[in-house]
């Protein structure tokens, strides 16, 4: 379970108080071009996505879209050490292989542990001599 930020919960209380269109669907999220009801696709979403970033200045990327909440949601659960299937769960990942790719972002944390180690084995295999003087 990923926690909700305050200020989420209170957004998602308002979209569903007095936003979210009243038609009886399992679904939370419904698009609001008739017929109204669940998307049919991520198309909308990743146009909805799109134009708040634009409207927030945000420059666009390639990856730009519905995608693009999915990968901000697995960097940041990477970034915070969390178990790669529990990551892969969270997102409807089948494989760990899939999921295995957001790992990648964790390479800045990987480098801060592995320099010391390698200077330490660097040290062992290679001892400076001291001088005597």
């Amino acid at each position: 379970m990923v926690p909700l930020l305050e200020e989420t919960g209170a957004a998602l209380a308002d979209y569903i108080l007095r936003a979210r269109p009243r038609v009886d669907s399992p679904y939370l999220f419904l698009s609001f071009t008739p017929p109204v009801g669940p998307f049919k696709c991520a198309a909308p979403v990743s146009r909805i996505v799109r134009k708040r970033l634009r409207h927030g200045g945000v420059e666009l990327g390639r990856v730009a879209g519905a995608h693009l909440l999915r990968h901000s949601l697995a960097t940041q659960l990477v970034g915070q050490r969390r178990p790669i299937n529990e990551v892969a769960d969270l997102l409807g990942q089948r494989s760990i292989n899939t999921t295995a790719l957001y790992v990648k972002v964790a390479a800045s944390q990987l480098a801060e542990v592995a320099l010391p180690f390698r200077e330490a084995w660097h040290d062992r295999l290679c001892p400076i001599p001291r001088r005597e003087g």
